[in-house]
């Protein structure tokens, strides 16, 4: 597959036509904390109840084995609560700009109130919202989490008896942060089972703009656990859980009437169902009959945003290795390298996946205008957005043909000259563009259509454990993804070998089949 696929691949849409689709923004969250129900759907602080506890069910060596986890509250701020929660999430994008910049998280975090209010979409003008981020400071804080073989340490690979908190400190804005020395911003020691599962991948991808469209404090308690149940259920295409246990976990009352259930559970799985999160669901008897359970039918967001990754796996696999992405190649100069940082937030800003910027600021001319090109296709997309179908795609052919702006760029008379030329720029681009985009759609579709009607799934779910076995050992740094990562590496390597086994057109067969139905 040549870079040019790749790197429209990585962008393309679900179908070929319709403009490019919002990328999701995926934030890592500490899949402890999202697993083990540490914040409680609610609009108002819980301070009358002592603690709360959740039991599960976990495998140990064929045996069925009963852990818990119970969080025990400060007794000044109660339970943490869906508000804490919103703040945690925004949190994860500052620690993972951190990672990115640094290679990994070290104490402290530091960070403004200004900043996480931002990424809320929270006024900064406003004295309520940040005490609401200094209680949130406090409530992180006091609160302790008494493990019953729940909490996993990945570094250590293995399932800890203890008490934990998840800051171990925290210093607003304003407080002593040493003798002498007042706190500019705020900072928080994270945990060492934080700070361990985070540096050793253990995290969860949480869709964070469309978790902030979620109004329903119910909803927002199961984004991240629908993660992790529905990506264990991804063949079945649906996930059961208990009622009982359901409602242990989201610390709410439970119903015996299954009319009464279904009033309860609706509006908050009703808005996962509006958002794509679940196509529906259903509540149905134990198989003992003696209670209820709940079946979560896999949404046509999972398979969208499990597309969305492993589609860039398939970018990734171009690169060399992971912590290489911003070395550059043999022979090749970098001058963008002090400044690549804020590059690949101009290129990820305008919807390329991270790993395909980073790997094509690599391959720029070391005397690139980046950032004119860059604006000169904001100037050219602004005339007429609705031209554009794939507007990512644009932006990579602009660097990488090396398109200069028109030298009057940014005077009267390169206005007036613009109206005149940025057509024929737009076109070239754009139709460029646009033909990669459908050409890698093309071969996303067929190679899945062939997986779906030629392949036994017994037979492909045995080669995918194959090939998960044969990445942990070519890669040393395989021991640190993810089972879900190690998933979609291996698949992503499947399908570029069935890409080489199938007939498939190549770009230019594609483009002059697509140009003969287009005259036909």
């Amino acid at each position: 597959m040549n870079k040019r696929t790749v790197s429209s691949l990585a962008t393309s849409t679900e179908t070929p036509g319709p403009p490019l689709s919002r990328l999701p923004d995926f934030v890592k969250v500490e899949k402890n904390l999202a697993s083990l129900g540490f914040f409680t759907p609610s609009s108002k602080r819980i301070k009358q109840t002592r603690s709360k506890t959740v039991t599960f069910h976990r495998l140990v060596d064929g045996q069925r084995v009963t852990v818990a986890a119970t969080i025990v509250p400060g007794a000044i701020y109660g339970l943490p609560i869906t508000a804490d929660q919103d703040k945690f999430l925004a949190l994860q994008k500052i620690i993972a700009d951190m990672r990115r910049e640094k290679g990994k998280v070290v104490n402290p975090v530091a960070f403004s109130s200004a900043q996480l209010l931002s990424l809320l979409g929270k006024c900064r003008d406003s004295g309520k919202n940040y005490k609401e981020v200094s209680e949130w400071l406090d409530v992180m804080a006091a609160t302790t989490i008494v493990s019953e073989g729940v909490v996993y340490m990945a570094g250590r690979k293995r399932w800890l008896k203890d008490r934990f908190h998840v800051f171990d400190r925290a210093v607003g804005a304003g407080q002593e942060l040493e003798p002498g020395r007042v706190a500019d911003r705020n900072f928080i020691w994270l945990s060492e089972w934080q700070l361990e599962n985070i540096n050793n991948n253990y995290l969860l991808p949480v869709d964070f703009e469309a978790y902030r469209q979620l109004k329903n404090h119910i909803a927002k308690a199961l984004v991240p656990l629908l993660q992790i149940w529905l990506y264990a259920s991804r063949e079945k295409g649906s996930f059961d859980k208990r009622y009982d246990e359901l409602c242990q976990i989201l610390n709410i009352g439970q119903f015996k009437p299954p009319s009464r259930i279904r009033q309860q559970l609706e509006p908050s799985l009703g808005e996962l169902v509006a958002h794509g999160y679940l196509a529906r669901w259903d509540l149905q008897k134990t198989a003992d009959g003696t209670s209820f359970k709940v079946a979560f039918f896999h949404g046509p967001k999972f398979y969208r945003d499990r597309r969305h990754r492993l589609e860039a796996a398939e970018a990734a696999l171009l690169v060399e290795d992971d912590p290489g992405l911003d070395a550059p190649e043999p022979g090749h100069s970098t001058p963008h390298a002090p400044d690549t940082h804020s590059l690949v937030g101009e290129l990820t800003r305008r919807g390329i996946v991270e790993v395909v910027a980073r790997r094509l600021l690599r391959q720029l001319s070391p005397n690139q205008h980046i950032q004119d090109q860059l604006e000169w296709g904001d100037y050219v997309i602004n005339q007429d957005p609705a031209r554009f179908r794939n507007p990512a795609g644009f932006y990579v052919s602009l660097l990488r043909e090396n398109v200069e702006p028109p030298e009057t760029f940014g005077t009267p008379s390169r206005r007036r000259a613009q109206a005149e030329s940025a057509e024929n720029e737009r076109q070239a681009a754009e139709q460029r563009a646009q033909l990669e985009y459908e050409y890698a759609d093309y071969r996303r579709r067929t190679v899945a259509a062939y997986v779906r009607s030629e392949l036994d799934p017994a037979d492909y779910e045995k080669r995918v454990g194959e090939k998960r076995r044969t990445l942990m050992k070519k890669h040393p740094q395989a021991a640190q993804w993810t089972p879900e990562q190690l998933s979609l590496y291996a698949e992503a390597h499947i399908r570029l070998d069935l890409c080489a086994e199938i007939s498939l057109l190549t770009l230019d067969q594609f483009a002059a089949e697509r140009s003969a139905r287009g005259t036909a």
